[in-house]
Parts: C-alpha cells; sequence; structure tokens
C-alpha cells in the first residue's frame, strides 16, 4: 500500500510497511503510530490498523489517544463490551476528552440506545472544544429516533460552520423534506450561496426544493445557475432535463440528458429519459433504441425493462412483449412488474397454463389490484379449474369484499360444479344489492342471466 503522502520523507507508512516485510520490530512515537493507525482505518484495511494499534500499545502503553484508536477498532468489530471498558480506562487518564463521549455514544447507538447517546452527546456539549462533530452526531441521533425537528437544529448549526460539509447538508434536507418544509430548506440554501454564489451544489439542491412547490421556472432557473456554476455538472443537467420535460420542451430535454452521457459516462436513467422524450415525439425507432442501450448499460434496471415491454404491448406486438418479458425475468424471476405483465401477455396470446402460474406469482409477490384477481379468475375459467378458482376469489374477497365481480365468478363456479345451495347464496346477495352481470362476465357465462333473471 501507498502512502497518499509517499512524496512527505516524514511520513511514517513507508517504514511501517518496511517493518512488516521484514518481520522486524521498530521503534515509532506515539504521535506517527497515531497517523499509522487512522490511515489504515480510513483506508478500510482494517486487518493492518489492528496491527498497527497492537504494536502502538505495546509501546505507548497509556497513550490516551491511542487507546482510542483501539477503542473505535474495537467498537468496528461490536466488541462493545471490551471497549466501554477501555474507556473507562482511558477516562481515567484524561477525563475530559471529547472522543470518550464519542465513543461512549457511539455504542449506546449502535444497541439501539439512542435516547441514552443524545443525553451523552448533549452532556459533552458542556465539556467539548469541537462542537461540530457533537452537533453532527446530535443531529444523527434525533434523525434515527425521527425526531427531525431537533434533528435540523444540530445540522443548521453545522451547516453555518461549514457550509461545504455536504454530507451534512443532505441529512438537513432530508429532515426539511420529510417535513415538508420547502421553503426553510430554499432559506437555508440561500444563506450558503450568500458565503458563495457558485456553489453548484446549493443551486441544484434548490432546483428540487423548487420542484417540492412545483415551481418549474424557478427549478429551472437555479439548474442553470448550478450548470453555471460548475458546466460539468452531469446531475443538473439531468435535473434540467426532467423539468423540460414535464414543460412539454421534450427536444431541450433530450439535449440535456445527451449532454449529461457526453460528460459522464453513460447512464441507463439518461438513455431511459431520451427513449421516452423520443417516444413522446413520435420517434419510434430512436425510442426503441434507447430503451435497448438504457437495459444494455444497467441490465438490473427495472424502469428501463417496463419501458421496452410497454413500448411494443402499446402497438399490441405481443410476440416481442412476450421476448423482452422473458429476457427480463431471466435477470429477475421475482420482479412483481415483470410477472403482472408476463402473465397478461401469456393470456392474451392463449397460454393459459403459463399465465395461471404468472398471475399466481404476481400475487404473491404482492400486487393485488383487482384486475389481476380477476384476469386470475379468467384464466381458471378457460383452463375449467373451478375448485381452484372458487379459492381465489373467496382469497381476492378478503381485499375486495363487496366486488361484485367475484361474486359473479364464484357463483357461476358453484353452479358448475353442481353446488347450488353455494350458489345460490352468491346470488340471492347479489340480486339484493340490485347488481347486474357485466357483458364481460357473461361472454364467460352467457346462460347466467337466465339463471340470475329467475332469482
Amino acid at each position: 500500500m501507498q502512502d497518499p503522502f509517499s512524496n512527505n520523507s516524514d511520513s511514517p507508512i513507508p517504514r511501517f510497511e518496511q517493518m512488516l516485510k521484514t518481520n522486524e520490530i521498530y521503534f515509532f512515537d506515539a504521535e506517527d503510530f497515531e497517523s499509522i493507525v487512522q490511515y489504515y482505518i480510513d483506508s478500510g484495511e482494517i486487518n493492518l490498523a489492528k496491527k498497527a494499534i497492537q504494536l502502538a500499545t505495546k509501546q505507548h502503553p497509556i497513550h490516551s489517544e491511542l487507546l482510542l484508536l483501539k477503542s473505535e477498532l474495537l467498537i468496528f468489530d461490536g466488541a462493545y463490551e471490551d471497549a466501554k471498558l477501555l474507556l473507562e480506562s482511558i477516562e481515567e487518564i484524561d477525563p475530559k476528552n471529547q472522543e470518550t463521549f464519542v465513543q461512549r455514544a457511539t455504542i449506546f447507538s449502535k444497541n439501539k440506545n439512542h435516547q441514552a447517546a443524545i443525553d451523552l452527546l448533549l452532556e459533552s456539549l458542556k465539556h467539548s472544544e469541537e462542537l461540530i462533530e457533537i452537533w453532527c452526531l446530535l443531529g444523527m441521533e434525533f434523525m434515527v429516533i425521527e425526531k427531525y425537528s431537533e434533528a435540523i437544529e444540530y445540522f443548521k448549526l453545522c451547516i453555518e460552520q461549514d457550509p461545504e460539509d455536504y454530507q451534512v447538508l443532505y441529512n438537513l434536507l432530508f429532515c426539511f423534506e420529510f417535513l415538508r418544509e420547502y421553503e426553510q430548506a430554499i432559506e437555508v440554501l440561500n444563506k450558503i450561496l450568500e458565503k458563495n454564489p457558485y456553489n453548484e451544489i446549493a443551486w441544484h439542491e434548490i432546483g428540487k426544493q423548487y420542484l417540492n412547490l412545483d415551481r418549474d421556472k424557478d427549478a429551472l432557473n437555479a439548474f442553470d445557475f448550478a450548470i453555471i456554476s460548475e458546466d460539468q455538472f452531469t446531475g443538473a443537467y439531468i435535473e434540467k432535463g426532467k423539468v423540460l420535460e414535464k414543460m412539454g420542451r421534450t427536444n431541450e430535454a433530450i439535449e440535456n440528458y445527451q449532454i449529461s452521457i457526453q460528460i459522464d459516462d453513460p447512464s441507463a436513467y439518461a438513455y431511459l429519459r431520451i427513449g421516452k422524450c423520443h417516444q413522446r415525439l413520435g420517434n419510434d425507432m430512436l425510442a426503441i433504441q434507447y430503451y435497448k442501450k438504457s437495459v444494455q448499460e444497467d441490465p438490473s434496471n427495472e424502469k428501463s425493462w417496463i419501458a421496452l415491454i410497454d413500448f411494443y404491448i402499446n402497438k399490441e406486438d405481443v410476440k416481442k412483449a412476450l421476448h423482452y418479458t422473458d429476457k427480463a425475468l431471466l435477470l429477475n424471476e421475482n420482479s412483481l412488474e415483470y410477472n403482472k405483465r408476463n402473465a397478461l401477455l401469456l393470456q392474451t396470446v392463449g397460454k393459459y397454463i403459463e399465465a395461471e402460474i404468472a398471475y399466481q406469482n404476481t400475487i404473491e409477490l404482492g400486487n393485488y389490484e383487482l384486475k389481476i384477481w380477476i384476469e386470475w379468475m379468467n384464466t381458471l375459467i378457460f383452463l375449467n379449474e373451478w375448485e381452484k378458482l372458487i379459492t381465489v376469489g373467496l382469497q381476492a374477497k378478503e381485499f375486495y369484499p363487496n366486488e361484485e365481480e367475484l361474486d359473479f365468478r364464484i357463483a357461476a363456479s358453484y353452479q358448475k360444479l353442481s353446488r347450488l345451495n353455494e350458489a345460490d347464496f352468491f346470488i340471492q346477495d347479489l340480486c339484493k344489492k340490485k347488481k347486474e352481470p357485466s357483458e364481460s362476465f357473461l361472454e364467460f357465462f352467457p346462460d347466467f342471466r337466465r339463471i340470475f333473471n329467475n332469482h
């Protein structure tokens, strides 16, 4: 591993790694060990960090900062009790060290005792000099327990001190959006822009807040300012494209999506949006071309496959729609949307056995639309599966207890099985409610009107 400051001859990293290669033991002062351990933690090389801290605490057994790093690694491993004991010994050495409060709060948080973490962090504010870290942690704890107003107050304090801490900013905006306080979010973002009028992130986020308020023109202006501030800002072109689409300026939207692709690696989302735009313009060949590019770019992108499948469904090209549904299902057989379309398409071409399985899969995956229940029952009619049709119908009535289309099919199925008492129960109830059989139902059971009218 190379030290990112390898051109700095004072860096201890190369010397430490040389020691590991030779299996010799070198002496490092405590500050060098702090740099080494922190470097490996930041780099994600936790095993090397553990090796370094093991040697460090042998050479400097009562150095509080090294012991705190050891505690941090114990917490990372989930050894909370060991970390707590170590923190207690550190407090004896250095009772007002801010990091002990932070790590004890982290342990509480990891154990889902968020209120205890908050209480400890509030106490630490009395002893801490680095308040931003504590404010940020308090914001996070309040956000976890969904006390968003309290979280906002602490995140705002952080942003006032460091307007370019974007992780804190995104957390703050999340809280505002959850509370639908879009105007307040804009106010905070404008304060950031007062300090730096060319902050492209702030302009970008203001644009998104304006969209939440349905102020499309203001959003468009904000995205334009984001692009002026940073003309390679891919996200701003994407958002601008979305607004232009919404405003009906489809060709301009395509231009912005195209720019985003030229700046950065192509994205499945940009290809999908371009395809949607071309479809809206009636450019069918271009729409298909971009939908295919989208699924090639990211085969797991469900929205891209759905756009391609629905394109052919709308064109009534069932063969091609089924072809792409089959390909999509090979990639994700548990997709509710793929199974739903597969069932409807298979039913359309008369493959009722396969369609019946697909409808069952769709329901099992969590789609409880009335249409899906009805079409599943219709498929069972084609298969003369009367017992199963009744079972499915009764299951559907748990979701739609007053839906007559279900009752008519259940009644007709009981009649097919010569279970006339059960059929009469449903027919009489439908008569009381003055319900008439629909034409779509009578296509399956043309004799039912006569039977129904005799009750």
